[in-house]
């Protein structure tokens, strides 16, 4: 697995974005592949603290992919640094991906001097557990009870 940041390789914009939607169309914030294109540019922009990392398998194709983003919830100002979106194609999943792209998406952001990430899941708090996560509440976040957890990041 080789992991590519989504900005140095818009040719994987595509296969992220349609990754996204075909897991979560459902829900109203990736319903259409052009807002989550967009949302994707405009995360990647070259001045932002935030990105998008995507796993590649050995075919180069996207196997998996999760971004920092600033402010995901917007309703707790000191809660600034979330990772999310993170998905793992599911013929892919259980190979430690995920995992991995998680680890590199925390590593990247203590580089930044990040001290804490966010995120908030559905289904996945074992994973995250395992991974240094902790959870903070449950709450409903688009129609869909969620876990929120918090890990502190040591700066390097």
């Amino acid at each position: 697995m080789r992991i590519k940041n989504l900005m140095d390789h818009p040719d994987y914009l595509h296969a992220t974005t349609e990754l996204l939607f075909n897991e979560w169309s459902h829900l109203p914030s990736w319903a259409g592949l052009q807002q989550i294109r967009t949302r994707l540019i405009e995360r990647n922009a070259t001045d932002s603290r935030q990105f998008t990392l995507v796993a590649l398998d050995a075919q180069n194709t996207v196997a998996a992919a999760g971004s920092l983003i600033c402010y995901e919830l917007k309703d707790v100002p000191a809660r600034i640094y979330w990772l999310g979106e993170v998905i793992t194609r599911s013929t892919h999943r259980g190979q430690g991906i995920g995992s991995g792209l998680i680890k590199r998406i925390s590593e990247l952001a203590a580089q930044q001097d990040i001290t804490e990430l966010w995120l908030y899941t559905p289904d996945k708090q074992s994973l995250y557990k395992n991974l240094g996560w902790v959870e903070q509440e449950q709450r409903v976040v688009a129609g869909e009870l969620v876990t929120v957890m918090v890990r502190k990041l040591t700066c390097q």
